[in-house]
């Protein structure tokens, strides 16, 4: 199944009710997950501080949703994973995408349908999974922190976290960017990010990587904390209310 939608999900839980929902992602097969009829589902966890803490944040984590039809998000809300992971929830933050381009693979699956449309000049999202050869894992990890930094003081990141379902041999990044331009820059020419990816490629760090970029169609939830995603959710929605208008 390649999904033409996508929904990211970042869910906050009391100190009390943590560990129930670590459990729950290594049990997450078994309550109904991943896959089924109405699409996919995979509960990953976060990093402590921005999510790129190789100590997990143990109150907050993630679901990707990949619905089977583009409007089949209701759908999956219903299956018994989503519901377990969502009840419990103080807090939660709900991303609408459509891929527009990428490559790679997670798990040997290509996971999305892309759109080829080209990135325009407002905000937009990257996710990057890396799987880490074993024998590169200490390698991989000392280099993360200069990334992080580099990630939080690059110029147009608006957002970003690390996620993952496996702590030590795959990281995963979600991010939002201003416009194109603050991507590349920070891709391939400014900060750490440039000199590290060069070297995870000379000493083969990563047996498999996927890069996608999606265009944004919603941000919806709790985004009192988030003052720069409201303002995207407020742009999104004005925006939206004039092609109402003009059709």
């Amino acid at each position: 199944m390649h999904a033409s939608r996508v929904v990211f999900s970042f869910f906050r839980y009391r100190r009390s009710h943590a560990y129930a929902s670590f459990l729950l992602m290594g049990f997450q097969r078994a309550v109904g997950g991943r896959t089924g009829p109405a699409g996919h589902l995979r509960l990953m966890g976060c990093g402590s501080g921005n999510g790129f803490s190789i100590v997990p944040d143990f109150s907050r984590y993630c679901v990707m949703s990949l619905p089977a039809e583009p409007d089949g998000f209701d759908a999956l809300k219903r299956t018994r994973l989503w519901r377990w992971a969502a009840g419990p929830s103080i807090e939660a933050v709900h991303v609408v995408l459509r891929p527009a381009t990428g490559h790679g693979t997670w798990n040997g699956d290509p996971m999305f349908a892309y759109s080829g449309r080209r990135m325009g000049d407002g905000p937009f999202a990257v996710l990057t999974n890396a799987r880490v050869a074993p024998g590169r894992a200490r390698a991989f990890w000392r280099r993360v922190p200069e990334v992080d930094r580099s990630l939080g003081e690059a110029e147009g990141c608006l957002w970003h976290i690390g996620v993952g379902d496996h702590p030590l041999l795959q990281l995963a990044t979600f991010s939002i960017w201003e416009n194109f331009g603050a991507m590349r820059a920070f891709a391939y020419r400014h900060g750490r990010h440039p000199v590290v990816a060069r070297e995870s490629q000379k000493d083969a760090w990563l047996p498999e990587s996927m890069f996608v970029r999606f265009e944004i169609e919603a941000i919806e939830g709790d985004l009192s904390n988030y003052p720069r995603l409201a303002q995207i959710a407020e742009n999104l929605a004005a925006d939206s209310a004039v092609e109402r208008v003009a059709v």
